[in-house]
């Protein structure tokens, strides 16, 4: 009997007090967390990367400051203004650089743009040819052919890759993409 109880708080301790769930696992910097309620895309999936919290979170905070616009509509004739809010969206599909570095501000890091590391002639694969040995423990953030990605040291993280990242040399996609954007990401001080 006593062992059944054991059993029993263990199983509990394991589960959310109210609704009896399973914990949601949590993220850490470095690793990619996936959608859990569909498809992943290249934008939050980078902030999961960089800042360590989960998809899902990730998502319901840039879903929240994108439905929060509208615009104000005159009428003629002294009928007064209106406001109109713009179209509720449910899903981040893409993200535009501006979006990236607000979401980043809000969990407390900065974008630093380097745009001497990088030429807009230069392929994905040729700029980790030229800045192989001077990337070090840095975060770098990149859009390369409409595509945000993580590079740190020799790994690389974007949709498409496991948990963990992929070394940068076994990369089997966007090595012919061209170089559009390329910030270092730090804590804020």
């Amino acid at each position: 009997m006593g062992q059944t109880k054991e059993v029993v708080s263990m199983i509990q301790s394991t589960l959310d007090s109210f609704t009896a769930k399973p914990r949601p696992i949590r993220n850490k910097k470095g690793r990619r967390h996936h959608n859990p309620n569909g498809q992943s895309w290249c934008g939050p999936t980078a902030l999961t990367v960089l800042t360590g919290k989960r998809y899902d979170m990730v998502e319901k905070d840039l879903l929240k400051h994108a439905n929060q616009g509208g615009t104000m509509r005159l009428f003629g004739r002294g009928r007064g203004r209106m406001f109109r809010p713009s179209k509720k969206i449910n899903q981040i599909k893409g993200m535009s650089n501006p979006s990236m570095r607000r979401a980043l501000g809000r969990y407390g890091y900065d974008m630093e743009s380097k745009p001497k590391m990088y030429s807009y002639s230069q392929t994905f694969r040729q700029w980790i040819k030229a800045t192989h040995g001077k990337r070090g423990k840095n975060w770098f953030l990149i859009v390369a052919g409409n595509h945000y990605m993580v590079v740190k040291g020799n790994r690389m993280w974007d949709t498409n890759t496991p948990a963990e990242g992929v070394s940068i040399t076994k990369l089997p996609w966007k090595k012919r993409a061209k170089m559009e954007s390329v910030w270092i990401v730090s804590r804020k001080k």
